[in-house]
């Protein structure tokens, strides 16, 4: 009888490919690291209130505009406008759930044409949210 030797050899395939795969990661991870740029960033916190009202302008369903409540017509925006301006009162656009789109956006295009550079949008509340 002979007596065979047998080969005990484990299969070393899948250490090998965890290793290259290891390799890989520090290596990718390496190179982020040293692109990193370190800056100190500013604290963030509430806006400073100014302590002045802003001004809402309405587009309603029926596309009228009401200023600060009271309906206005197109050419009466100039005046009004000038005259927040002249106060630094900050306007803001409140469209109706119903109001065309493009009406909204006609208005904010007369608002920035008249030299309104900032303008925020007041958005209402869904009527599940109440």
């Amino acid at each position: 009888m002979r007596n065979k030797k047998r080969n005990a050899d484990p299969d070393i395939t899948p250490l090998i490919d965890m290793l290259f795969m290891l390799i890989i990661f520090f290596m990718l991870t390496a190179v982020f690291v040293q692109g990193s740029i370190e800056i100190d960033l500013p604290q963030g916190g509430p806006p400073p209130v100014s302590g002045v009202k802003p001004i809402v302008v309405t587009v309603t369903e029926d596309s009228k505009i009401l200023w600060a409540g009271g309906e206005v017509t197109r050419s009466e925006l100039p005046g009004l406008v000038g005259a927040a301006r002249a106060k630094s009162e900050d306007i803001l656009i409140a469209g109706d759930r119903s109001a065309l789109y493009g009406d909204v956006a006609e208005l904010l295009d007369d608002l920035r044409g008249l030299g309104v550079e900032n303008v925020g949008m007041i958005f209402g509340e869904k009527d599940g949210d109440r």
